[in-house]
Order: C-alpha cells, then structure tokens, then sequence
C-alpha cells in the first residue's frame, strides 16, 4: 500500500518538485554503504541502493564526480533528484555503525550533537503532520528500525531505519525534549511523558510512551496538536447527530452536576470534551485536570498533573481546583475511587464537572461508578449526574475510490448476510476501492464518531438506583434512543462506511437479534445454506 503511494510521489518529483520527506521515497531504500562515507565527507548527497541520487545542487562537480564513482565499482547510477538538505542529513544518518559500540555511545552523541539529532526528530515530526498522522510509531529491533505511520486508525510503513538511528531518536525524545525530561531512557521499562516541539513556527503537542519489546523496544508518539487551537473542531463535524448535539449543549447549560464521557483509548474523547469547552461562555471559570495537557483552550486554565507523584495527582489536583472558585471542572479521567469522590463531591456542591471513563456503552459508565465504590443512591441524586455520552470512531470510506458493494471483494458469506439484514438498502451501500493518491491507498477518507448519548432523568434516575441497566436500555430505546450499534448502521446504509469496517465495530451484522436470545440451530443452518452455495 505505501509503496505504492511512495511511486507517485516519486513521478511527481521527476516532474520538478523537491524531495523533502522520506515518504516521497521507497521506505526500504537505504544510503549505498560502499559510498557512505565519500557523502558523509560532502553533507548534500547521498546515493541510495536504489541508484537514486539525491543532492541539494543537482548541477554540482560533485554529482559527476558521483557518477564517476559509482561506474567504477559496476554500479549504474540512477535518476538524480534534488532533495532538501533536511532529508539529505537524515538519510544520511541512516547508515550502519558499529551496533556494539554505537549503543553505548548515544548519550554522549547526543550531547556532542544535539541540534542534529533535535533536527531529524522535528523533520519525522514534520513529516508526520504533513500527512495527517496521528501516531509515530519506532519499532527498534535487533537488524532493523521500522518507523509506520497511523492514519485514520490503520498503520502502514514510512521508512526503515538501521536501528542505531532508532535508538538515537528515542533517547534524544526522551532526554532533551520532553516537559519532565529522564536522566536517562531505559528501553527496559515502560516511560511516558509529554513532548513539546516548535516546528515551522508553529507549537506542536505529542504524548510519548515506551515499551521493552524482544530484542528491542516501541516508542509511540501521539500527535496531540498543532498550534493555539489545536484543531479543535465542533461536535457536528466530528460525526455527533443534531439530536445529540442539542442534548449536549443542553447539559453544558446546567448549573451543576457531572457530563461523563466514555469510550476505549484512541477513540476521541479528548478532542471531543475540547469540543465542549468551545460551548461554554467566556464569562465562566474552567480548569482541565489532564495527564498531559492535549488540546490547547485559550480561555481555559489547563493544569498537568504527575501520576508518580500524589500531591499532583488527579485527586488531589481536583480538590485543589474546588477553592478556586471555578464554574466548571474537568477531571481528564477518572483512573480510581478518589478520583471518582472528586467527581462527586463537584457536582453536589453546586459545580458542572465533565470527566472521563473506559467503559464499552453510555449505560456502563453507571457499572462502572459502582464498580469504583460509589453508591447507586448517590448516583441516582438528582444533582449529580446530567448527561452520559459514550463513542467510538469507525472508518469513513474515501469519497474518490469507494465503490458498490456488488463490485467488492468481501467473502461471499458475508455478501449473503448482509443482502438478507439490509434488503432493499443492500443495492446503495458501497464499499472500499483500490485505494487513489487522495486516502494513501487506504480506501478511508477520515474517521468519524458514533456516539450514545443519555440525558439522566427522572425515570433514568429509578434504574439507576435499582442497577437495572437492561431495563433502562429498555426504557430509552421506547423513547427513540439509539445506541452506537444503530448509528453505525445507519452510516453504512447512508453508503459512509463499509459494512465490514462497521463489523470490526459493533460486530456481526444480521437478522439476528442478541435482544431475541442466542439461536444455536440457526448456525447450523446457516452454516450448511453456505456449503451448499459454495
């Protein structure tokens, strides 16, 4: 898929543009080692495997004495291309030491040449921003360092590095750039932390974390982002219905309470409470309690807190915030009980407090609660809880290459399942293509939320008491509520989603009802109606 990708824009560049970004390259094209160091004397070219040769001044001796060199050793060289000295320097860098000594060497290189190392972080940085990614992903292992690139939720592979470089872009990442920097980075241990970077003139966000792997290590780097407002965008745009955005909005007027928000790591919940703090009027107090800091709100006091520190804890950082005289908090999650009192003791003391909580439907964040130790009576109190919300996001289907479902390549099993669960709706619905130059070859033009949202009231507030969440989903669904499930579907007969993105979600799609009870005669039919058909 990204080779693919690299192949455009490499004809793209033959046609006069610049090389700046590996991705404009195949990812597993490496300097030539027999002239490494010939370019490594020179700084503006560099000759790849492949024979390309790239260089800042395409007309320079250097190119033909080049040439010269490469014939000489049986080598034929290929196109040359003109390349910014950023990924000059950094394809550069990528050639193979001595992984013994080199290892044990990287503190100090990174103290003797910082800047250079800084560089080639801010230019994977760039690069990454440049393609709207949000994840970084540097997978260190014994003969290689694979760097892949996240996209709407998938990975593909950007480049592969010699794993000297990895270890280097780790330990600078690390060391010398993040808000709480380490004395050392141990690729042993988990680390986390929060890094802060200027590039292009603009301030970037990215959350990092670390794991010991076999043989090496994973660093991920979310970008959080990019500049003062952090593309903060509206509740309509990232996928919420107009009948959930009125409850919302609705529930962020409310003198006090708590507005709860749910849903697995990864799935927006963070840009989604920046969407809310959007709505609130500059004339209200706001502190955000938030291990980091994500989104940057102008009119809002962001407080980082420190988890292996418990004076700078949630909790505590929580009953800090409550003698500031605040009009709304927001406690980033709630990880345990003291956090969770926090929560509570907000609401009731005349407060709107927006938190959230890993739980997999709007109904279970109350399982949840209870789970953490606080008290169905005290959830059931009219002046705490005011609206739970629950998302995920679900792939949106590229708007150039998607195509009719017939066309698609999906198992007949499943074509057959899904003729008989939409019917007539089956002919509208369209699928993933081959993928064009427009979604990276991913067939997915973006990502957007599918979302349950609950106001609590009266009739809520007795099913809560009495822990009957079967009965209050009931209840809600007689009043037109829908849950993610329905709102996924709903997208995929709207012809957005692909049914076997939307499966990967909510599961198998059939007639088949879990609310009617498990049918174990129906496989058997099913199963034998399909070897029949194949």
């Amino acid at each position: 898929m990204n080779e693919t990708n690299s192949n455009d824009r490499l004809n793209n560049v033959m046609k006069g543009q610049v090389l700046s970004s590996q991705a404009d390259l195949d990812p597993r094209d490496k300097p030539l080692l027999e002239i490494a160091d010939w370019c490594q004397q020179r700084g503006t070219i560099v000759v790849l495997k492949s024979g390309i040769i790239l260089t800042t001044d395409p007309v320079s001796r250097d190119v033909q004495n080049c040439k010269t060199m490469l014939i000489n050793r049986g080598i034929r060289p290929g196109r040359v291309m003109v390349a910014t000295q950023q990924l000059i320097t950094l394809m550069l860098a990528n050639v193979a030491g001595d992984e013994d000594t080199a290892e044990q060497e990287v503190i100090e290189q990174a103290e003797s040449s910082i800047s250079t190392q800084q560089q080639r972080l801010r230019l994977l940085v760039q690069e990454a921003i440049n393609a709207d990614i949000s994840d970084i992903h540097i997978e260190v292992r014994p003969e290689v360092a694979r760097i892949r690139f996240r996209k709407y939720g998938e990975l593909y592979l950007h480049a592969e590095w010699f794993p000297r470089l990895g270890r280097e872009m780790a330990s600078v990442a690390f060391n010398k750039e993040t808000d709480h920097a380490t004395a050392h980075f141990n690729p042993l241990i988990p680390q986390d932390a929060s890094m802060p970077l200027r590039i292009a003139g603009q301030e970037v966000r990215l959350r990092l974390a670390s794991m010991p792997a076999h043989g090496g290590f994973d660093v991920v780097m979310r970008i959080l982002g990019v500049g003062d407002q952090a593309n903060i965008v509206t509740l309509e745009q990232l996928g919420y219905t107009p009948e959930q955005v009125y409850i919302i909005q609705r529930a962020v007027q409310m003198p006090h309470g708590a507005v709860l928000l749910s849903g697995p790591t990864g799935s927006g919940k963070t840009t989604t409470l920046a969407s809310c703090m959007r709505l609130i009027r500059d004339t209200r107090k706001v502190y955000t309690i938030e291990d980091p800091v994500e989104k940057v709100v102008p009119t809002v006091t962001q407080v980082p807190v420190n988890t292996d520190k418990d004076d700078r804890s949630f909790a505590s950082f929580g009953k800090a915030a409550l003698r500031m005289d605040p009009d709304y908090i927001v406690l980033g999650e709630m990880r345990d009980e003291d956090t969770a009192n926090v929560m509570i003791r907000a609401a009731i003391t005349g407060h709107l407090v927006f938190s959230t909580i890993h739980t997999n439907s709007a109904p279970g964040i109350i399982t949840r609660l209870v789970d953490m130790g606080i008290s169905q009576t005290l959830l059931s109190d009219s002046n705490v809880l005011v609206c739970l919300i629950f998302q995920r996001l679900v792939p949106k289907l590229c708007s150039v290459c998607n195509i009719p479902i017939h066309d698609s390549k999906h198992a007949p099993v499943y074509m057959d399942r899904w003729k008989i669960f939409f019917g007539e709706a089956f002919d509208k619905i369209r699928a993933r293509g081959a993928g064009c130059q427009k979604c990276q070859r991913t067939g997915v033009g973006g990502r957007v939320v599918v979302a349950e949202v609950i106001w609590v009231d009266e009739p809520g507030r007795r099913f809560i008491r009495a822990c009957d969440m079967i009965g209050w989903e009931g209840y809600l669904r007689q009043k037109g509520w829908k849950n993610y499930r329905d709102r996924t579907i709903e997208m995929v007969k709207e012809g957005l989603v692909d049914p076997g993105d939307a499966e990967a979600l909510v599961g198998e799609i059939s007639v088949y009802s879990s609310e009617e009870g498990f049918d174990y005669g129906r496989i058997r039919e099913e199963m034998a109606a399909h070897a029949k058909g194949s």
